[in-house]
């Protein structure tokens, strides 16, 4: 449906709610007219278990808070809140002197908050709003007490840890100009990028180490020169998006290994409960600070959506289109679940004349940072991406977000937008959104209402939209003989790559066989079910099922989910007092097949899939061919 996946999970759980809500609810929504606005706070079943109650805190779970944190005496905290700026922080003149060329005059909330806290040494859990100024929450005081090292005997003293290549990147960058007038050195270690290199890098015991934490447990585990028994800070940063991205494994193998004497800092933009569960693992009695709290957006951030009605969800590309050409055509990021979707629409863009780059896990490490760049610098308008470019990245003067669908999250849905209104600059974010949707935009849409968030609903002509689809038809056969020489090409390569490996293998075979096999802390099968299970949770029920089924989905699984996607699509009318009778059979139906009943339970199916014949609940449930 439009690109839209990973929804049918909370279709399940929304009908279990909607039973819960009552009749009178459902005939409220019977009622909705289609000139409703998306952005509008009303009443839906959808929003019966509100994001609010997964925030609340009982007594019993705020003692174990306070037993767990340190606790920050209110005058210290009171004080350190009112640092206005890096002077008052006590810093040495050459960290002074770097903040200044990098042009950070005056700390932010989140800054002024950490500094003097990680100065003392304390663990640190820091949470705030995307483009708040994290990096330099944790790098400035690690530079400050990297100037009192010993120096005798170069040693690894810090590891940084994060999401993705991009952001270790552009930490290393921020870290680098910041330490310009120090003699302090750094190593950047991310996939992609020469393993030689880093090795070689590694042997000269630079000061910080900024990584990913797969290729940082590679080094550790194989490169002979890198010992970790001296690391004395930890810093994790997007940590909520490592454990998004399966990373839960890695980070575990990463925390038994490092010593337990260490300072661990962890930093997100939201704090969800797997990411309280990292900390409790972690870190050592943490101090708590929260510059704005968790799953907010910018205020200076303005939000629009497009609301898709049923059955104009395969248009997506024509909205898409008329909103790049007329209304927002100059730096603009477009986020995307997935990455063919992404690169079918750079290619459609070049075709209609729209410069553009892509972003996403298909491009070499070279072609990312070269797409980054074009973006950067201005070479290009639109960066075309998936959510690997939703966390940390920095691209000044971003003056647009488009989201060509709701992304799985809220959470994840606050990162995205998070691309614009940095650092007190305006943006704007603007979501194509279908039924599908509707669970993460009221979430958003309820949260922004509660921060006094600018939020609107756009309307967009149907004829503009079907004008720019049409067009976009018209030319499907060039796109398809595009995207058929693209995938040859590909294979023309990756052909004469390996017959490239095959004779290395032979050329300098004595050396490849003397050395040591490079080891992983867990199986090939283990890292499979990992990302199984990242991916699953992400993405809902389809993939949970296929999971199951080694990777296949059974007839009966694979009609449960069509079914329900018939349900979201195609209810657009009043329900009457038989079909609620039979919606109620559903959820009576959902107890049965957990015990295993046999017998009546098809029947009960088969008459809450009659929805569309209007029938009664009691009578609809007959014979599975008179459905058909």
């Amino acid at each position: 449906m439009g690109g839209v996946d990973g929804e049918d999970e909370d279709d399940e759980g929304d009908d279990g709610e909607k039973e819960k809500k009552g009749n009178g609810d459902e005939e409220e929504e019977g009622h909705e007219s289609d000139d409703d606005s998306v952005a509008t706070a009303v009443e839906h079943p959808d929003d019966v278990q509100s994001s609010d109650d997964e925030d609340e805190v009982d007594e019993e779970e705020q003692a174990k808070m306070k037993e767990f944190f340190a606790p920050e005496e209110e005058n210290q905290s009171k004080k350190k809140g009112e640092m206005s700026s890096f002077q008052e922080m006590s810093l040495s003149r050459p960290i002074l002197r770097g903040l200044t060329s990098v042009g950070f005059t005056k700390p932010t909330p989140i800054q002024s908050k950490t500094i003097p806290i990680s100065l003392m040494g304390k663990d640190v859990v820091g949470g705030a709003v995307t483009g708040s100024g994290k990096t330099a929450a944790f790098v400035v005081p690690i530079l400050e007490r990297l100037l009192y090292r010993p120096k005798k005997v170069p040693t690894t003293r810090v590891v940084i840890l994060t999401p993705t290549r991009e952001l270790a990147i552009q930490c290393h960058a921020v870290a680098v100009k910041l330490a310009s007038h120090t003699d302090i050195k750094f190593c950047l270690a991310v996939g992609g990028l020469s393993l030689k290199v880093q090795e070689a890098e590694l042997r000269l015991r630079p000061d910080v180490v900024i990584a990913t934490p797969g290729r940082f447990i590679d080094h550790m585990r194989n490169s002979a020169s890198f010992a970790v028994d001296t690391i004395e800070i930890l810093v994790l940063d997007e940590a909520d998006r490592m454990l998004e991205d399966g990373f839960a494994d890695e980070l575990n193998e990463i925390l038994t290994t490092l010593p337990k004497s260490r300072q661990t800092m962890l930093f997100s933009a939201t704090m969800t409960s797997s990411v309280d569960r990292l900390i409790r693992a972690g870190l050592n009695k943490p101090v708590r600070i929260m510059a704005d709290s968790q799953k907010k957006t910018a205020n200076n951030l303005v939000q629009e959506f497009v609301r898709l009605r049923p059955g104009r969800e395969q248009k997506r590309e024509g909205y898409l289109l008329h909103i790049c050409k007329t209304l927002y055509t100059e730096r603009v990021i477009i986020f995307f679940r997935q990455k063919k979707i992404a690169h079918r629409m750079r290619i459609i863009f070049g075709l209609f004349g729209l410069s553009c780059a892509e972003l996403h896990g298909s491009l070499n490490q070279a072609q990312r940072i070269q797409s980054v760049e074009d973006f950067r610098d201005g070479k290009v308008n639109f960066l075309l991406a998936t959510d690997v470019a939703s966390r940390g990245l920095d691209i000044k003067g971003v003056d647009t977000v488009i989201n060509y669908e709701a992304p799985q999250t809220p959470e994840i849905y606050v990162h995205r937008v998070g691309r614009t209104a940095r650092a007190g600059r305006t943006g704007t974010a603007i979501t194509l959104a279908a039924e599908p949707d509707r669970k993460v935009v009221k979430a958003a849409v309820r949260s922004g209402k509660s921060q006094g968030a600018k939020i609107s609903s756009r309307i967009i002509d149907a004829a503009d939209a079907d004008k720019w689809q049409g067009e976009i038809d018209e030319l499907e056969e060039e796109i398809e003989e595009i995207m058929q020489e693209e995938k040859e090409e590909k294979q023309l390569q990756n052909m004469e790559m390996q017959v490239k490996k095959g004779e290395n293998m032979i050329k300098y075979e004595d050396e490849i066989s003397s050395r040591p096999k490079r080891t992983w802390f867990e199986t090939q099968e283990d890292k499979k079910k990992a990302k199984a299970a990242g991916r699953a949770e992400l993405n809902g029920a389809r993939d949970k099922l296929k999971s199951k089924n080694e990777g296949k989905l059974s007839n009966k699984d694979r009609k449960k989910l069509d079914t329900m996607a018939e349900r979201k699509q195609e209810r657009t009318y009043k329900k009457g007092s038989a079909e609620r009778a039979g919606k109620g059979a559903v959820l009576n139906l959902k107890k049965v097949v957990k015990k295993g009943g046999p017998g009546g339970v098809k029947k009960v199916g088969r008459s809450a899939g009659s929805k569309k014949r209007g029938g009664g609940g009691a009578r609809g449930g007959g014979k599975s061919k008179g459905r058909r």
